[in-house]
């Protein structure tokens, strides 16, 4: 009895000395949700939030101004080659123009304007998982042969163990449903208004795109300087 002991603990400790680690344990954050891009309707949406947004702004900035400054929408000739950043321009401009603010036109100067200017990042991810196996799910998988085994052995009707794994494919087709994927690449909408050195307002957006769809938001043929350290 001892000696079992003395073995037991022997191992315990081996067991013990190789959990070890001399750096910090990766701790995951917490479940969040982060809305993902697939249509030129969901620019629009985002047009319409930001419209809203500065037009609230805009209110509590120039309370006493009765007539709000104009705004001007910078659009560069790099980004008039990006389908989202040309079509954001058309779509911003006439969410603006609905909230009742004056948007100039391109040849108007910058003066006593507020300029607003937007910006796009695509961010490829190489190297991260995407899914994790849910807890249980070994647990689950050996329950369900042991049901399908005593359906087998004892169950007058055991096609019903079937219903289930219908239910289950159900269930995990209803969070396709409602859960589009998360993907590798994500853009970053950094949107800025300014009155001549001054920032009047800031927003950034953090999106999921299909990784097919990269090019939506930046320039497919450009190109990167290798720089040898």
């Amino acid at each position: 009895m001892k000696e079992s002991l003395l073995v037991a603990t022997f191992i315990l400790l081996i067991l013990t000395g190789c959990a070890y680690r001399p750096i910090p344990v990766a701790a995951a954050y917490p479940i969040t949700a982060q809305r993902k891009m697939q249509s030129a309707h969901h620019w629009d949406v985002l047009a319409k939030d930001l419209a809203d947004r500065l037009k609230k702004t805009i209110d509590i900035s120039f309370p006493n101004a009765v007539v709000k400054p104009p705004l001007f929408i910078k659009l560069t000739e790099k980004q008039e080659k990006i389908p989202f950043t040309k079509a954001f321009f058309n779509l911003l401009t006439s969410r603006l123009v609905q909230q009742g603010l004056i948007v100039m036109d391109s040849n108007a100067q910058f003066g006593d304007n507020l300029v607003i200017e937007y910006h796009v990042q695509v961010i490829q991810h190489k190297d991260r998982r995407l899914t994790y196996p849910p807890p249980g799910i070994l647990t689950a998988l050996g329950a369900s042969v042991w049901m399908v085994d005593q359906a087998i052995r004892h169950w007058a009707y055991p096609e019903w163990s079937a219903i289930p794994f219908l239910l289950a494919g159900d269930l995990n087709s209803l969070v396709e449903y409602y859960l589009p994927g998360e993907t590798n690449t994500e853009i970053v909408i950094t949107t800025a208004v300014t009155m001549g050195q001054q920032y009047i307002f800031g927003d950034s957006r953090m999106y999921y795109v299909n990784d097919g769809d990269y090019d939506h938001y930046e320039n497919p043929n450009k190109t990167y300087q290798v720089v040898n350290q």
